[in-house]
């Protein structure tokens, strides 16, 4: 079988390579280092990039239901390996809408079809589970036929197989992409995905591993032999792309950038100190000794974090008369401010707000409800972080895991807050790629931030691009300052 799906791609698919041989033998040069026709594979490989908008190893298109991107319907988890030319995922049949089927079976046919629609150019199940049961080949509503083969990449004749299908893939514009898929898209499709990576974007074995581990969604226990598969491939040279190929090809993998390190008493502290509440004496506006140690802890977080704004909100317990604990919950939250103020923390940043007995945390008549009612809380009402970027990288800077540490427990604290990601680069350069390398650059702050504990509900992330310079692109400083995202509370 291996020996079938090698031929049978390579005699479908000779073009590139016979032109790519006529123009050296005739003195010529394929365009970028693709074989044929160089700016119709770059094309091509833009094409599916903008469609199906992933830039990063770790986004997908659908979800592990098989929800999220109607015409890949039929797919779970799909992802990109390779910009235009690999995509990995799953089978969407055990939460299929209809015919449900155990999920060691290959694509269920309107899965196939779709693929078939967007002309891709086979699709591979990773498994041979049921493949007896599958069409050989399916038509697009266009009129393009897309083959369905059954290869494992558990054997080295495997193996190559897929890279050589893959390798076409890459050089031939006339040819689509490959759909290599498993069962939840996860283990087998991760391995020979991680291989690819290796063979056509240069990973190392331990980047393999980890790209791997990754994009498992938390299911990597054991896999000792897919683990040692991983590391042990050597790439072949016969094979190799050229570094012009891989700009193109090549995804981003900012989870492989970025150790996630934190100390969990800065983290406890961090939690405390955003979530404290300072309290006042009955029918009082005085701050107590013990009080002030509380502000003092809230004041450094303010000086070593000067991106956020504060409202400082005053609060009362509800006995008395109400019109009197508004005025007295005012004059709590000014006292604050003031002391703020006098402590070094630029007014701007700052503002205050009486609630009276409006926002009462114990609606119980007992003392200890009253004592915990008088109150003030610091809210984050506004968000001013940039974090820069190095000149065409998207990797984040190991500089910015405090701040987003600051972000990411602000969120926390907040469950009703959101954030929006927004990714910029400088004015140099092609303004697809500036788009793209924005879009990046965000992303690889959201990942980060989902990475370690944000809820996904909180984020929200976009690229603009050249589109919005905060600083002056006519001087070296000010575009480095605009190789940068910013962060945005909603």
């Amino acid at each position: 079988m291996p020996l079938l799906i090698r031929i049978n791609p390579i005699i479908k698919y000779v073009s590139c390579f016979l032109i790519s041989f006529f123009m050296v033998y005739s003195g010529m040069k394929a365009q970028d280092d693709f074989g044929g026709d160089g700016q119709a594979c770059k094309d091509q490989i833009q094409y599916y990039r903008s469609f199906f908008s992933l830039d990063c190893v770790e986004e997908k298109a659908t979800d592990n239901y098989g929800n999220g991107f109607s015409d890949l319907y039929g797919t779970r988890n799909f992802r990109t390996i390779l910009h235009g030319v690999a995509y990995r995922g799953g089978g969407n049949n055990y939460y299929h809408n209809e015919n449900k089927r155990d999920n060691k079976n290959p694509l269920p046919n309107d899965g196939l079809k779709n693929l078939a629609d967007l002309k891709f150019e086979a699709a591979v199940y990773l498994y041979s589970t049921n493949f007896e049961t599958a069409p050989s080949t399916m038509r697009g509503s266009s009129g393009h036929v897309m083959d369905y083969y059954q290869i494992s990449g558990n054997s080295k004749d495997d193996m190559r197989s897929l890279l050589e299908m893959t390798h076409e893939s890459i050089m031939n514009p006339d040819q689509g992409p490959l759909y290599l898929h498993c069962w939840n898209g996860w283990h087998q499709s991760g391995y020979v995905s991680a291989v690819l990576l290796r063979q056509f974007c240069g990973l190392s074995a331990e980047e393999g591993l980890q790209y791997w581990n990754n994009n498992t969604d938390t299911y990597n226990n054991g896999y000792t032999r897919i683990k040692n598969a991983i590391q042990d491939f050597q790439p072949y040279q016969d094979l190799k792309v050229s570094g012009q190929v891989q700009k193109e090809i090549c995804p981003c993998m900012n989870s492989m950038e970025v150790s996630v390190e934190i100390d969990d008493a800065v983290q406890k502290k961090l939690q405390n100190t955003l979530m404290v509440k300072v309290p006042f004496e009955s029918n009082s506006s005085a701050i107590t000794p013990g009080s002030l140690t509380v502000i003092d802890e809230y004041i450094v977080l303010l000086k070593e974090n000067k991106f956020f704004d504060v409202e400082i909100g005053g609060h009362s317990s509800a006995p008395g008369d109400f019109y009197a604990n508004q005025v007295l919950s005012e004059k709590r939250a000014k006292l604050v401010y003031e002391y703020l103020i006098a402590e070094g923390i630029e007014s701007e940043r700052l503002t205050y707000r009486g609630y009276g007995e409006s926002q009462l945390l114990d609606i119980r008549n007992t003392q200890e409800a009253h004592d915990k009612n008088r109150r003030i809380e610091f809210n984050v009402i506004g968000l001013n972080l940039e974090v820069q970027f190095a000149k065409n990288s998207s990797r984040l800077p190991q500089s910015a895991e405090s701040q987003l540490l600051f972000v990411r427990e602000m969120l926390a604290a907040n469950p009703t807050y959101a954030i929006t990601i927004v990714g910029h680069t400088d004015i140099s350069g092609d303004a697809d790629i500036n788009q793209r390398l924005s879009r990046e650059r965000a992303y690889a702050v959201y990942e980060y931030l989902q990475r370690t504990g944000a809820s996904t509900d909180q984020l929200f992330y976009k690229g603009m691009g050249a589109d919005q310079p905060r600083y002056s692109n006519d001087t070296e400083l000010g575009r480095s300052k605009n190789r940068r995202i910013e962060i945005i509370l909603n």
